[in-house]
């Protein structure tokens, strides 16, 4: 039995998957201890006791090291590296993110000046064989006992050991790790994590790796301490799962945990809709994320290097869009009568208006209003609604805006979609995909309230609604497969690397990454491996991914297809040069299958109600709309709109002119009609 849940800024979500039955579970989240919502919800599936939990698996999707590094809220870290290279983790690469802001922010380094320590070693490839590296300067004995004698005054809480060239021997970072295990905090290597050339992005990914470790690591073990024997997995930036252990030494591989659930339910869905490909938008309580992805594989497919609160991170994760617009998010009015959605968030605590503790207006309190929320089935019933109160500070509102309630609440919306009509565009027209071509699966608890607006301004073919939309990334992490990855660097030209040599180097990653599985307790049978090449001509900066073909002739001529259709043009005559080995093993899970009703009963449709959409002036004007419960409906069903679609994660609201029907997977299909 597997358990899936995934913090959220204002909920909590859990599904339990049994025997192909799906049980889910929605608490308000507890941001100044994650733990207490995660046993909550435990308790809400009748999981408590240590008993009731015998032979359950939890898969958790975290924010905590995002939120960590977010606000700063990190270790104290002190780093070791080269003589002469303490400052290479401030001055970067140059890039210039913001290419015409006169006054350009640059986050602050997680490691101050005065906690960087440098040391007398030196690694150079050897001129006379590139598949080799020279130590020509080792710290002696006393160099190495100074230094622990300087960092034990320094009194860090982490520590992060960085050498150019270690991605080709990481013995000398080996060594000085070693060295520094008597301090008794935590040691990252970066050749540990990253195998790979880029030395800026490799010692980024370490910093950041040690300043989170005092925390994730806290983090889980408390969990664990309250969890008891319960086995606990964490979710992937990259899609798949890993032990809570290697977790706890590596947190970097977990920033974006909380997405990836989403990301590989969203792929899913729209492969059994039968689409190729998809952008994913997960509105959230406080943010909205957005994704394109492939639907083909087992897994979406990840970026190598990412950017996160300005630090480059050099670990594969899937490459998302984030902006701070969800339900949660803040209507204000600022100076001049504008209105503002976002990016502050009124959070778990104390939530919308309409949760009976706030006062501040959110998003969710404009659908409330609009009607498309109801009242009396917000979370199956359990949670009471104050229509009443939002009501009450909408008319506060307009009278500041000197518009109508229900003209602020559709301005609301317009606002919202617009801020997530742009993200879309970040991940398809700037990536040079085609929306009109590609179905928009939007979910989270907002998702289908705001699907078919969406999808009508990005011109897609359709808006699909997954199934479960509200605890998608949980069910995600729920149906996870068991992941380990691992890459090293070659840098060298692909006709020089023969085949029996690619096949030992291919054969040592594989090993290790078998072994990672195995560890956590993956049946050795059920282990696949996959292998990629990461390719360039040479002379260029960066290199493009493939899988492996069977011969290198096959690959060469892959590699010229892939950059004519990424850049309009290939050199078939240029020399390649083979800059990285990737290899990936996974152990998969089946995916779970809804369990439709077999026919459309009466019960499946509820008393209609006034909803308000857009005139075509513009202005509010009222229907009256279908509502019906999606957990009646039938395989095939289709609706016509105007209707309200509910169920306990979320509701879908179907506008006029549209319509929805039920596909394979129990995914709901919007199109206009």
């Amino acid at each position: 039995m597997t358990i899936g849940v995934d913090t959220g800024g204002t909920f909590t979500d859990l599904v339990e998957l049994e025997g192909g039955a799906l049980h889910c579970e929605k608490v308000p989240s507890t941001p100044h201890a994650p733990e207490q919502a995660l046993l909550a919800g435990l308790e809400r599936l009748g999981r408590a006791s240590a008993g009731a939990r015998a032979g359950v698996h939890v898969v958790h999707g975290s924010t905590v090291a995002l939120n960590a590094l977010l606000t700063g809220a990190v270790a104290r870290t002190a780093l070791v590296t080269n003589a002469g290279f303490a400052d290479l983790i401030e001055i970067g690469r140059q890039d210039r993110p913001e290419l015409y802001a006169l006054h350009p922010e640059k986050p602050p380094p997680l490691v101050p000046r005065e906690l960087r320590f440098e040391i007398e070693q030196r690694s150079w490839p050897d001129p006379h064989d590139p598949r080799r590296c020279l130590e020509v300067q080792r710290p002696s004995a006393e160099q190495l006992a100074r230094l622990v004698r300087r960092l034990r005054a320094a009194r860090p809480e982490a520590i992060a050991v960085l050498l150019l060239h270690s991605y080709a021997d990481p013995r000398p970072e080996e060594r000085i790790a070693r060295a520094l295990a008597e301090l008794g905090v935590p040691v990252t290597s970066s050749a540990g994590l990253v195998r790979e050339h880029r030395e800026y992005e490799r010692f980024s990914t370490a910093v950041v790796n040690a300043a989170l470790t005092p925390v994730v690591s806290g983090y889980l073990e408390r969990l664990r301490g309250a969890l008891g024997d319960t086995a606990l997995s964490l979710m992937r930036s990259s899609g798949g799962r890993i032990g809570a252990e290697r977790a706890a030494r590596e947190p970097v591989r977990i920033l974006l945990s909380g997405p990836a659930g989403g990301v590989l339910g969203a792929a899913r869905a729209a492969r059994e809709a039968g689409f190729a490909s998809m952008v994913g938008l997960d509105i959230g309580g406080t943010s909205a994320d957005v994704s394109f992805q492939r639907t083909r594989g087992a897994l979406a497919e990840p970026v190598r290097t990412s950017v996160v609160a300005g630090h480059p991170i050099g670990v594969p994760a899937l490459d998302l869009h984030t902006i701070g617009c969800g339900g949660g998010s803040l209507l204000q009015r600022e100076r001049g009568g504008v209105l503002r959605v976002g990016p502050q968030s009124a959070g778990a605590d104390p939530g919308p208006v309409c949760y009976g503790r706030g006062e501040q207006l959110t998003l969710t309190d404009a659908h409330v209003l609009l009607g498309r929320v109801a009242p009396g089935e917000f979370l199956g019933g359990r949670l009471p609604l104050d229509l009443d109160a939002v009501e009450r500070a909408f008319e506060r509102l307009a009278k500041g805006l000197g518009v109508k309630p229900r003209e602020a609440a559709l301005a609301a919306v317009d606002i919202a979609n617009a801020a997530m009509r742009r993200a879309l565009g970040v991940m398809t027209l700037q990536r040079g995909e085609d929306p009109r071509d590609t179905p928009l699966v939007a979910f989270g608890g907002a998702g289908g309230l705001h699907a078919a607006d969406l999808a009508a301004q990005l011109e897609s073919p359709c808006a699909i609604v997954p199934f479960a939309p509200g605890v998608l990334s949980a069910l995600g992490m729920a149906s996870a497969h068991a992941v380990a990855e691992r890459s090293q660097s070659v840098l060298r030209p692909f006709a020089s690397v023969g085949a029996r040599e690619l096949a030992a180097l291919r054969a040592k990653l594989e090993r290790a990454a078998r072994e990672e599985l195995l560890d956590e307790g993956v049946v050795a049978a059920s282990i696949e491996l996959e292998s990629f090449l990461e390719l360039r001509y040479e002379g260029q900066s960066f290199e493009l991914r493939l899988a492996a073909a069977r011969t290198q002739a096959a690959t060469a001529r892959a590699f010229h297809r892939r950059h004519a259709q990424l850049y309009g043009y290939a050199l078939p005559q240029a020399p390649i040069e083979l800059v990285n080995l990737a290899v990936r093993a996974l152990a998969r899970r089946a995916a779970p299958r809804a369990r439709l009703a077999a026919a459309h009963s009466a019960e499946a449709e509820r008393a209609p109600r006034r909803v308000w959409f857009p005139s075509a002036s513009g202005a509010p004007r009222s229907v009256l709309a279908r509502v019906l419960r999606r957990e009646a409906l039938a395989s095939d069903a289709r609706i016509s709109g105007p209707a309200v679609i509910e169920e306990f994660s979320g509701v879908t609201c179907v506008p006029p002119g549209w319509s929805a029907r039920v596909v394979r997977g129990g995914h709901l299909v919007l199109r206009r009609a």
